[in-house]
Parts: structure tokens; sequence; C-alpha cells
């Protein structure tokens, strides 16, 4: 990653670690696909990901760590793991303010707000 890379990055880091303690309402919307969370944060750190033979999972994404749910169409289910993952490879570009933040990748558009 370049050095403005880890700047954008770690800004990004900063302006969720102030987001500790929050709800958060986390959407992605890829292609034609809308996934909507949310995720009560209580931790944020950079996590290194298993090597991947088909280049699907990026190396390294951004975990917020948590209790939360998925939203379907149906209801709600309890979200894996207890954590929700952004992928920061292919990071083009982000905007935050006190209460929102856009994340876009070469992949999907990620809407996080509190």
């Amino acid at each position: 990653m370049s050095s403005k890379s880890n700047e954008e990055i770690q800004s990004i880091l900063n302006h969720l670690n102030d987001w500790k303690g929050e709800q958060l309402s986390i959407e992605k919307q890829e292609r034609d696909d809308v996934d909507k969370n949310t995720l009560s944060l209580e931790e944020v750190e950079i996590v290194e990901q298993v090597e991947d033979t088909d280049d699907y999972v990026d190396p390294y994404t951004i975990q917020l760590r948590g209790k939360g749910t998925v939203v379907h169409t149906n209801g709600k289910a309890k979200l894996p793991l207890n954590s929700y993952e952004l992928p920061i490879r292919q990071l083009l570009s982000f905007e935050t303010s006190k209460e929102f933040m856009t994340i876009k990748t070469d992949r999907a558009t990620y809407y996080i707000k509190k």
C-alpha cells in the first residue's frame, strides 16, 4: 500500500475508533446487491486475512467487532462471528462527517452511520 493509502486507512480507523460504543448502521452496495447490517461497535482493528488463491478475499480488512444483526427483507438474523469486515486493498475514496462515513472500494460502496 502507498503512504497515501496508509494515511487514508489510519484516518478511517481513527474515525471508527471515535464511534466505539455507538450503534452503527452499515449498508453495502455491490453492483445490484444491497446488504444492510447493524452493529454495536466495541472494537476496531486491521486484520490480515488467510491467503486466497482466487483473489476474492482482500489480504487486509478493517474488522469492526461487536454484536449486530443482518437485516433481511423478512426480518433480522444475528451477525455471524460478531464482526463485520471492510476490505481496504483497493480503497478508492472515503468521506467522513460526525455521524456518517462513505467508503468506496473497487468492489463496493459502504455507508456507515451512527
